[in-house]
Parts: structure tokens; C-alpha cells; sequence
């Protein structure tokens, strides 16, 4: 029959420290360590090692197990304490605690001969210190959401700490030696406490771990978001810099192009000959400029800090501005502008926006049709949305082609039926500019059939409430 006796104990709680060494050792090798993560490997050793030696007491000298095997059940709650410390606070752990070891030893050596409950009570009244001392450091930094981690890594030192004050207490009174290492003494009870709550260094092991792992996902994520937000303000830098550019620009361009269409083109006398090389700069100035204005207005779309001024659009002063724009073009290639005649429903949005999304909408119409065709406006009103459409008998568009017209990494950039060629950014422009006034363009279209383009817009309060 086995005796559950003071040696046992200790032997059992050396089995218990070991296998929680172990297991952190491995844990910790495989690199889920912490800082100060090996300092408490160490001093799950040394609780290892100090009952190792107490339960061998017999065998060994008397000195060898009050200062040996008490000291290194010391050595561990500092050693403890300074890893919680390492993890926990910045500032480097005072080390001048080690210095209290030179009392601690000192202590333990000069009651080796007393009697054994003056070496209980010495060894006591340090473990009431050192266990008090890792269980504060514990509660001290709480991690949110680790309330009941720390808590429970905490309650065991303040355990040992309450229950060594016990210890002391009782062992105020003499007691024979023999009567000590009886099971039912509170010495022994206490011995058997501190077995079943050594398994809890490992589980502080495995908290600190998953803490530094959390740790590690807060700062990634701030770091996340901190570049975000670097990437955001260098988006907004690249919109403000193409709508300076674009604004600096334009004017001379734009004043060259009429300057050379009303003074040089309209006073060709005795010049003839260099009237397509005069053309070709024209039309080349007036390609730049309607660049310009594109990007101006893509800019001005991009900056987050732009908010269309919404109003009632007078839609018959936006088609006739519209249609003055692609007259020219239209005229060359013999292609009819039909207008629908009023009264027409009043969208609500920018007027400016919508002057250049019908501009670029007509200016496509024209550019996709073939010559001597017509290009044809309606304008309808449904459950408070405004319609305004644009249909053209063209080239159309395939579905691989609809499905690349919105997307500025396409580059999508075709030719018209006369040859004319244009940036690309036409289209993506007013589908930004018609997302911001709250509503948007579709396209159907049917290869060698046509297109039909609409711009639909959110109708004024007053002429919803009216249908």
C-alpha cells in the first residue's frame, strides 16, 4: 500500500513541475515564445529541481535540503516574477531584487540546525514574499479581453502566498518532527496544494504566449490601417496634382486651338497651301484641350472633398449645350442630331456634370455612327428617376467589350467610323461623375446593330411627389 507521505509528495510534485517544463520547453522551441518566455521556463526548472531534492531529504545532508531545496523553490518565484516583468513593462527588470537571495540563503543556512518549524516559518514568510510578489506583477498590465487569464494565473501564487501564511501561523507552535511528515498535518496539506496548483505555470506559459499573439495582431492591423491611410492620402495627392496640371493647362491650349480656328484658318488668303498643315494643329489643340477638361473633371471626381452642387437641371439647356458640341462632327459625317421637344422632368444634380456626361455620351453617338445616319435623344421620367438616353445606329459593342468599359485598367481606347481616336477616360469620367450626383449610366448595345446610353439621375422632390 502506498503511503502518502511528505517524500511522495514532493516526488509527485517534481513529476508535475518536470512534465510542465518540459512541455514549455517544447512549446518554446517550436517559437511560440515570448519575451521572457525562458525565463519562466527556468523557473519551472528550479520548482522542478527544488522538490526533486526535498524528496530525497533523507538521503542528503540536512543543509543541502533546507538551503538547496527551499532556495531553488525561491529562485523560481523570482524568477517568475522577473519573466512576467520582461513581457509585461518596458522598463528593464530591477535586478537588484536578486540581491535578496544573499538574505534568503543566509536565513535558510542559519536555522538548518533549529528546529523544524523555525525553517518552516523562515521558508514561509519568504514564499508569503515571493508568491505575493508574481501574482501582483500578473494583475498588474490586464490585456483587454484576458480578464479571467490573468485572473486565473494570478489566484494560484496569491493562493500559496495565503496558504504559506497559514503555514506560518500554524508552525508558530512546536511540533515533533515525526508528527510533521504525517499526511493530515497541514505541512503535508499544503505540500499536496501545491501539487495540483503547479500545473498552472504551464497554463501561464500558454497565456503569455497567446498574448504576445495578439500582441502581434493589433500591431499588424495598425499597421495595416496606418498604410491605408498613407495610401489614401497619396491617392488624394495624385487627384490634386492631375486637377492642377489639368486646370494650368488647359487655358493656353484652349485658347490656342480658338485662336488658331478663328484667326489662321478664317485668314487663309494667299496661304492655301498650308491650310491641312494649319488643320492639323487645330485639331490637335483641340484634342489636347478636351483631354485636359476630361482630366480636369476626373480629378475633380477623385477628390473626396468635392461635392456636386446639386440643383434642377434644366435638361432642354443641357441638350441644346450638348448638341452645339458635336455639331461640327456630326455635319462631316452627314449624321441627324434628333432633339425631343419639351417640357422635360427636372433631375436633380451638378449641371456642370451632366453638361459633360451628355457631351461625351453625344460625342460617342457621333464618333460610332456610320455616316448619313442619325443619332437620336429621349428623355423619359419613371418612379422618380430622369432618363436621359442617347441612341446611335454604329458599330456597337460586343459583351467582352461592355464588360471592359468601366474598368480604367482596360484601357479601352477604339477608333470611330471616320478614324477618330479619343483618350479613353470619356466614359469612365461621367460614370464617376453621374455615381457622385447619385445615379449612374447603362449601356446596351448590339454588335452592327448600335448603342443605347443612359444617363439616369434622381428627379427633383417636387416633381416625385407630383407623379
Amino acid at each position: 500500500m502506498l503511503v502518502l507521505d511528505m517524500a511522495t509528495l514532493n516526488l509527485v510534485l517534481f513529476l508535475v513541475g518536470f512534465g510542465n517544463w518540459f512541455l514549455s520547453c517544447l512549446v518554446a522551441v517550436s517559437g511560440r515564445k515570448f519575451r521572457g518566455a525562458w525565463l519562466w521556463v527556468l523557473g519551472q526548472a528550479f520548482l522542478a529541481l527544488g522538490a526533486l531534492v526535498l524528496a530525497f531529504r533523507p538521503e542528503l545532508p540536512l543543509w543541502v535540503s533546507v538551503v538547496a531545496g527551499n532556495g531553488f523553490f525561491l529562485v523560481s518565484c523570482l524568477l517568475f516574477a522577473h519573466s512576467i516583468w520582461a513581457f509585461q513593462f518596458a522598463q528593464p527588470f530591477p535586478r537588484w531584487l536578486y540581491l535578496t537571495f544573499i538574505p534568503v540563503l543566509l536565513s535558510l543556512f542559519l536555522v538548518v540546525g533549529e528546529p523544524l518549524n523555525l525553517r518552516i516559518i523562515v521558508f514561509s514568510f519568504w514564499a508569503i514574499l515571493g508568491s505575493a510578489l508574481v501574482g501582483f506583477l500578473v494583475l498588474r498590465k490586464i490585456e483587454p479581453g484576458f480578464l479571467w487569464a490573468n485572473l486565473v494565473t494570478a489566484f494560484p501564487f496569491f493562493l500559496v502566498s495565503l496558504a504559506s501564511a497559514l503555514r506560518l501561523f500554524f508552525n508558530l507552535v512546536p511540533e515533533e518532527e515525526e508528527q510533521f511528515y504525517h499526511p493530515t498535518t497541514p505541512n503535508a496539506v499544503y505540500l499536496l496544494g501545491a501539487v495540483l496548483i503547479s500545473t498552472v505555470t504551464l497554463f501561464g506559459y500558454f497565456m503569455m504566449a497567446r498574448l504576445k499573439f495578439e500582441r502581434e495582431v493589433k500591431e499588424k492591423d495598425f499597421e495595416i490601417q496606418k498604410r491605408n491611410s498613407e495610401l489614401q492620402e497619396v491617392g488624394r495627392s495624385k487627384d490634386l496634382f492631375f486637377s492642377i496640371i489639368a486646370h494650368d493647362l488647359r487655358g493656353p491650349i484652349g485658347g490656342a486651338a480658338r485662336y488658331v480656328r478663328k484667326h489662321l484658318l478664317g485668314k487663309m488668303t494667299g496661304l492655301e497651301s498650308k491650310y491641312f498643315e494649319v488643320e492639323t494643329v487645330a485639331a490637335a489643340l483641340e484634342k489636347t484641350y478636351d483631354f485636359l477638361e476630361k482630366l480636369l473633371w476626373w480629378s475633380r471626381a477623385q477628390l473626396q472633398d468635392w461635392v456636386p452642387v446639386q440643383e434642377k437641371v434644366d435638361v432642354a439647356k443641357v441638350l441644346a449645350q450638348a448638341v452645339s458640341l458635336v455639331e461640327s462632327s456630326a455635319e462631316l459625317k452627314k449624321i441627324r442630331l434628333e432633339i425631343p421637344q419639351g417640357p422635360f422632368p427636372s433631375p436633380l444634380a451638378d449641371t456642370e456634370s451632366v453638361n459633360l456626361i451628355l457631351g461625351n455620351m453625344l460625342s460617342n453617338a457621333v464618333k460610332f455612327s456610320f455616316p448619313g445616319h442619325s443619332v437620336r435623344l429621349e428623355v423619359t421620367q419613371t418612379e422618380g428617376i430622369c432618363q436621359i438616353a442617347v441612341v446611335d445606329h454604329g458599330v456597337g459593342m460586343d459583351q467582352a467589350t461592355l464588360d471592359r468599359l468601366f474598368r480604367i485598367e482596360a484601357k479601352l481606347t477604339t477608333h470611330g467610323t471616320s478614324g477618330e481616336r479619343g483618350s479613353g477616360l470619356g466614359l469612365l469620367l461621367a460614370q464617376s461623375l453621374a455615381q457622385r450626383n447619385g445615379g449612374g449610366i447603362l449601356i446596351e448595345s448590339q454588335p452592327g446593330v448600335g448603342t443605347r446610353a443612359i444617363l439616369w439621375l434622381p428627379c427633383s422632390s417636387s416633381e416625385t411627389s407630383g407623379d
